[in-house]
């Protein structure tokens, strides 16, 4: 599920500090409470009526106040953001309604000024390319209340919430990676010599030539091995800004889950 609404604000006592989470073995690896890496209690949300229209329980985080600008952008003040090992939650807390999104949901994020640019793709996992959707929206962070212990006040970070927001992020899509597709699973034969990582008496012959020494079949492709991976492309590691995120540079007719697949 791409997200769930909520009702009920987050509490710090349903999360496991991270700090804490680091300095003590947990009872379970399975189970128990998520890890908080982030909380923010006074956080805007930037969101652009259309997508607002088309999208209920983000329009359900709207209230009175909620005010409008000249480019059709719809910003909500008061909102708390929390970001746990699990998921991630939008509260906010004026009309008493939230979002809980999923890390897989999250296709782009990026640091814009003083907000973290988050580009949701809300699309069923059968859609068509013509059927892809997708919503924007920015973040903009308050005052930290708490936040991982990942150096950002070592390096300066911790002066631009958005940057420790962004981190913050970043950490925790680490932790919840897509789930291997449909394509990246044929091809695959676990019983070919030494596909499961593993040369036994029963297949030490194929890695063996007439001398003895070790050689790879031809069959046998190594799994994360150059020839597969190809290395890493241009950009690999580098932190991305909205601009490039939106595409500028990109050809006109490029669509926006081109870029983002």
């Amino acid at each position: 599920m791409a997200f769930e609404a909520v009702s009920i604000a987050p509490t710090a006592a349903d999360f496991t500090p991270l700090n804490e989470h680091q300095e003590q073995t947990p009872d379970t690896f399975f189970g128990g409470k998520p890890v908080l890496h982030l909380h923010c209690s006074d956080a805007k949300l930037r969101i652009s009526k259309f997508d607002l229209s088309s999208q209920p329980h983000f329009a359900a985080l709207q209230d009175s106040t909620s005010a409008g600008t000249e480019d059709e952008i719809v910003e909500i003040s008061n909102v708390a953001v929390w970001v746990t090992s699990r998921y991630f939650t939008i509260f906010a807390s004026a009309s008493s309604k939230g979002v809980q999104i999923s890390y897989q949901t999250i296709s782009i994020h990026a640091q814009d000024g003083d907000a973290v640019l988050l580009e949701l793709n809300l699309s069923d996992p059968n859609a068509s390319d013509d059927e892809m959707m997708f919503l924007q929206l920015r973040i903009v962070p308050g005052e930290i209340e708490q936040q991982a212990a990942n150096g950002d006040h070592a390096n300066g970070s911790a002066a631009n919430p958005a940057a420790v927001l962004y981190n913050a992020i970043s950490a925790c899509q680490e932790l919840n990676p897509d789930p291997p597709s449909d394509d990246e699973g044929e091809g695959f034969d676990e019983t070919a010599p030494g596909a499961t990582g593993w040369i036994t008496s029963e297949n030490m012959h194929d890695f063996v030539d007439e001398d003895g020494n070790f050689k790879m079949p031809d069959s046998v492709t190594m799994i994360g091995g150059e020839e597969e991976t190809g290395g890493l492309g241009e950009g690999a590691g580098r932190t991305r800004t909205a601009a490039e995120a939106d595409g500028d540079d990109g050809p006109e007719d490029d669509t926006k889950w081109q870029r983002t697949a």
